[in-house]
């Protein structure tokens, strides 16, 4: 859908607000990373979404009067308030990770009642414009090599260069090769974060479209997106999508389309090199935790306390994480890293890579299962609010994401993750006119 299209449907200003959201939320940059950052350093960036979303609601007054906003909140600042009298840490660096989950929450709430359901279409349509600048720059640079004196000319981030925040370039240099082909990041930091929010955009898609290729330009430009990310997340996880929209009940007909169609699709992505030697490789490392404590030990000898040598691996993070969260279990280890067991008694070089465990580890038990309540909630009211009724979809969605990146604090995601929690009932009316043209 182009530019003028989409200005027509859901305001000029709405349109080029949700893009810089976007923009804001794949975290490309230093400066797209202050939404969930820190505080300190150059106002511009971390002001900029923040002036955006007043004038969004200046052009679009919604009340704050609202009985589940107070409840999260409260909620929120209890555990908040626990969490720092049990650490006695008071310091800005510390209230700063509890202002930015405030702030994410808030941004959700406003970007519910603001869009309403068009929060749906109008994330899809905003993928789409940056897919189809993803993929065109993913294609000069695999095309044309030369190229790369180019790309390198732009601000480099840390896989390669990013250009004018758009497309960020993947330096082979810096190791984001797979089979020798390049991977595609599109405009977030690294290809598997940017496949994430394509499957989320997809997912947009079969929410309002079904299973539906013909005539559904939108589906088949976020298909070959991310087909170019080479991300092991993103297919797994629009894999199960799409297994989940496509049986509403086990007919003749639906058995007949996973024998012949869907199965020989998954068996060809999993015959992919890439796919089954990062597979293999993980299942192999699972059995083996041996090798971390011997890395932990050898780098804490050659590397100073707290310096920032890595992060590990998804399911390796998952187990760690499910030990910090054993040795904190009801009110979790805050969200300030330094506070868990694995910094303090495993190692402080390293960062998990893990959303999902991360989520009970950080909030503990009561505020982690009720973040977990939350998104059922939104999982069920998407699903209401169109015509695939598709229950467990968005939990299932956000849940396998989460195994890789940590996302229930980031505006945008936390937007589908409390829609349920937020809208305004069955109707999900948003305060932009002209509702019906989605």
């Amino acid at each position: 859908m182009k530019f003028k299209t989409l200005f027509s449907q859901y305001g000029r200003f709405e349109v080029l607000y949700m893009f810089v959201m976007v923009i804001y939320m794949a975290q490309a940059t230093k400066e797209t990373g202050r939404m969930v950052g820190s505080i300190s350093g150059n106002p511009i960036p971390f002001l900029i979404p923040i002036v955006l979303t007043y004038l969004l609601c200046k052009r679009h007054p919604i009340s704050f009067n609202n009985k589940n906003l107070y409840i999260v909140l409260a909620i929120y600042a209890i555990w908040a308030f626990c969490s720092l009298i049990k650490y006695n840490v008071f310091t800005t660096e510390e209230l700063s990770y509890h202002f930015f989950m405030v702030y994410a929450i808030v941004i959700a709430y406003i970007h519910v009642q603001v869009f309403g359901r068009k929060l749906i279409p109008l994330y899809e349509n905003i993928l789409v414009l940056l897919c189809k600048i993803a993929v065109v720059g993913w294609l000069i640079a695999v095309i044309l090599p030369m190229s790369s004196s180019l790309f390198r000319l732009f601000p480099e981030t840390v896989y390669g260069n990013h250009v004018i925040y758009l497309f960020n370039w993947m330096d082979p240099v810096k190791g984001q090769v797979y089979s020798g082909l390049l991977r595609n990041a599109g405009c977030s930091w690294e290809p598997g974060r940017f496949a994430i929010m394509v499957v989320l955009a997809i997912f947009c898609n079969l929410c309002r479209n079904g299973i539906k290729l013909k005539n559904n330009n939108n589906l088949l430009w976020l298909l070959l997106t991310l087909l170019t990310t080479q991300s092991t997340t993103g297919y797994f996880t629009v894999i199960a999508l799409f297994l989940i929209f496509a049986i509403k009940k086990l007919t003749l007909k639906n058995a007949a389309f996973l024998i012949l169609v869907f199965f020989p699709i998954v068996y060809g992505i999993f015959k992919l090199d890439f796919m089954g030697e990062k597979i293999t490789t993980r299942i192999e490392a699972s059995k083996d935790m041996t090798r971390l404590d011997q890395s932990f030990e050898w780098h804490s000898m050659q590397s100073e306390d707290g310096e920032y040598l890595g992060s590990l691996d998804r399911f390796d993070a998952m187990a760690f994480e499910w030990i910090n969260f054993i040795h904190d279990p009801i009110l979790g280890y805050g969200i300030n890293f330094k506070h868990s067991y694995f910094y303090n008694n495993i190692s402080s070089n390293f960062r998990l890579a893990n959303g999902l465990m991360n989520i009970l580890s950080v909030y503990g038990i009561f505020l982690g299962l009720f973040f977990f309540y939350v998104l059922l909630k939104s999982s069920r009211g998407i699903s209401e609010d169109f015509y695939e009724s598709k229950r467990m979809a968005l939990f299932m969605l956000l849940c396998l994401c989460a195994i890789s990146y940590k996302i229930l604090a980031i505006p945008v995601f936390t937007s589908f993750w409390f829609y349920g929690y937020f809208r305004k009932g069955l109707e999900a009316k948003s305060a932009i006119k002209n509702f019906d043209k989605i």
